[in-house]
């Protein structure tokens, strides 16, 4: 079933649970705008984009769930029973609200008014209500969630809501592939991002055209950076608030919002769009590492206005480098360092330890 964000913005009488006083319709959240999703390849900018939407004094984002809403989707027919009794409706919300990422988010959630006169069946109306309570929490009338798992399931989140928008960041592959080598959980070497990177913004954006243009929007990361105020403006025309330049003082929100233990992986958070992050790989990556991911990637690249080869160059140490990553993909040397009882650091893990600060994230 679909949920319609008109229907659950709609001030509603309120039933109560045995042994509780009923909920005030005055608690429940009055949401005037459809929802919009935030996503991209993972190191894209998706961070960095939901903090200035959500420094919008009108629109709230909480911290990214990661697949957690479709995760649940999964187990809905198994484990919830689809949603067909109050009870299971009942044991679905007691479950999101005790999963670790939503015990990040920066504020208390009332269970009595997420509970209060959900309709049996809709998952998506539990999607906004969890949305919609947050947005209360933080005295706002709109709501916005980000997850990069939306960027390979938007059919999946557009069948919960049928007026969805849906917001796609793109970043320079090249960019992105040098960023995925930092990480812990990194995507894979230079080619499997390069692949990734080329096959999931073009079925995204296929879909994307189905929707058209009121309800899906491509915006690079590279001018959320260095024109943001622009990018910005049309981002709040694509989800229907007026650009506010408070949006740019989300360096406030990052004390509360984003937990100490996992500010490591965003060490510029704090800072102004840093444009440093642009064009990394002019600075960073070798001739035959750009051949490699251009080898794949050069015609995504020029689509998208990115700088590339008028042709790719041929080179013996390129395709040996391209080789050797065929042989180590899907994190073979990863698990082979495991077995061996080698545990490499990731870049971002070794800038954090010598900074003194402490590497965690959500296990679930």
């Amino acid at each position: 079933m679909k949920t319609s964000t008109a229907q659950t913005g709609q001030l509603m009488d309120t039933k109560s649970e045995k042994g509780k006083a009923p909920v005030s319709s005055a608690a429940l959240p009055q949401v005037a705008t459809a929802p919009t999703f935030l996503f991209g390849m993972e190191r894209s900018g998706t961070t960095l984009l939901s903090m200035l939407i959500g420094a919008h004094p009108r629109v709230a984002v909480p911290l990214a769930t990661t697949g957690m809403w479709l995760e649940f989707a999964e187990r809905l027919q198994g484990r919830f029973n689809d949603l067909a009794t109050r009870d299971d409706v009942i044991r679905l919300v007691d479950a999101i609200l005790a999963h670790e990422r939503v015990k990040l988010w920066d504020a208390e959630l009332d269970r009595q008014v997420l509970l209060a006169d959900l309709p049996l069946g809709d998952f998506g109306a539990i999607v906004a209500r969890f949305h919609e309570a947050y947005a209360r929490a933080k005295g706002k009338p709109y709501w916005a969630n980000v997850d990069i798992a939306t960027l390979d399931n938007m059919d999946v989140v557009n069948a919960w809501f049928e007026d969805a928008r849906f917001l796609h960041i793109i970043r320079d592959g090249r960019d992105v592939a040098l960023s995925h080598q930092t990480m812990p959980y990194g995507a894979g070497n230079i080619a499997e991002c390069a692949r990734a990177w080329v096959h999931r913004t073009a079925t995204n954006t296929k879909m994307g055209h189905i929707l058209g243009p009121s309800r899906y929007m491509t915006v690079r990361f590279e001018d959320l950076v260095l024109d943001t105020q622009t990018t910005l403006a049309r981002i709040c025309a694509f989800i229907g608030v007026s650009y506010e330049e408070q949006m740019l003082r989300y360096a406030e929100m990052v004390e509360d919002k984003i937990p100490r233990g996992r500010r490591w992986l965003w060490p510029a958070i704090s800072c102004p769009p840093q444009q440093s992050k642009v064009g990394r790989w002019r600075r960073q990556m070798t001739r035959s590492q750009r051949i490699v991911f251009e080898g794949v990637a050069n015609r995504a690249l020029k689509d998208w206005g990115y700088e590339a080869y008028d042709e790719v160059p041929r080179s013996a140490a390129a395709y040996l480098l391209d080789l050797w990553y065929y042989l180590i993909q899907g994190g073979r040397l990863r698990r082979l360092r495991r077995r061996l009882g080698f545990k490499r650091e990731s870049l971002l893990e070794r800038q954090a330890r010598k900074l003194g600060e402490r590497t965690s994230w959500p296990t679930t």
